[in-house]
């Protein structure tokens, strides 16, 4: 057992050198991409307030970054898996990966663990970018550390969404823009009115165990400090984010056997 937490401790280790490698060599990648996903946001909230009679938007603004921010931290997270198994398989690297004596799963989590820094500092200077443009915005960075250990809770469900999305990845490669739609399809999710769910039913079910949709519950109660138990906020967080997790790796391991049957992780 030691020996096996020594050997994944010293592929998070690579993963980290690699990312900083990575940030290092292509650091425009990433501005860019942050820039982008600003852009998008508020392109949006212009327009609207263009098409209002008085100007004005008439919503939960702070519901709305908050969800926007969660977002672009659940499409880093998930993109980079599928993303960076499908370049790989067109370099060649997956096929090395497969036979290096390390499972696919492993290292995937690995890499999750060594980008989530990354992920984390995104979601901090694009929720900062949207304060400073906003001035409305009652949101507060004072409690970073609270909100940078729930999004750690959340990561583990997240990386459980996106070992399904990169075990389709192995078994269809080239999938485009498809897990980019669906990542956007999230958004709805986070800005869901819970309150018009049926508490009974399944979809109120899943909304309030599916660890995006709880995260977002949660960081709205962190960022709102409306009296919570943070300690319940996190305990309830971590349960069902083990739970996708475990079943998202199980299920790409299931596909990632289907995809060495079908000589589907070679080069192409």
């Amino acid at each position: 057992m030691q020996d096996v937490i020594l050997k994944f401790l010293l592929l998070v280790k690579a993963e980290l050198k690699r990312e900083y490698l990575f940030l290092k060599r292509y650091p425009m990648e990433i501005i860019s991409f942050l820039f982008f996903m600003y852009v998008i946001l508020m392109a949006i909230i212009l327009g609207i307030s263009q098409l209002s009679e008085n100007g004005q938007l008439n919503i939960d603004q702070n519901r709305m970054i908050i969800g926007y921010c969660l977002m672009q931290f659940v499409m880093s997270s998930q993109m980079g898996w599928a993303g960076q198994i499908s370049n790989e398989s067109q370099t060649g690297t997956l096929e090395q990966l497969s036979i290096s004596g390390h499972r696919l799963g492993t290292v995937l989590f690995a890499r999750g663990l060594s980008q989530f820094p990354r992920q984390v500092l995104s979601f901090f200077l694009l929720m900062g970018a949207y304060l400073f443009s906003m001035p409305k915005l009652t949101l507060s960075l004072e409690n970073f550390y609270i909100v940078t250990g729930m999004l750690l809770c959340i990561a583990i469900g997240v990386y459980g969404v996106a070992y399904i999305f990169a075990g389709a990845t192995l078994l269809f490669k080239r999938v485009g823009s498809f897990f980019q739609i669906i990542n956007f399809g999230f958004l709805g999710l986070f800005w869901q009115d819970r309150s018009s769910l049926d508490d009974s039913s399944i979809s109120a079910i899943l909304y309030d165990s599916f660890p995006l949709t709880l995260g977002m519950k949660n960081l709205n109660h962190i960022f709102n400090n409306d009296g919570s138990s943070i300690l319940l906020l996190f305990a309830n967080q971590i349960f069902y984010s083990i739970i996708f997790g475990i079943s998202g790796y199980l299920l790409f391991a299931l596909m990632e056997k289907k995809a060495r049957k079908m000589a589907l992780l070679s080069q192409y």
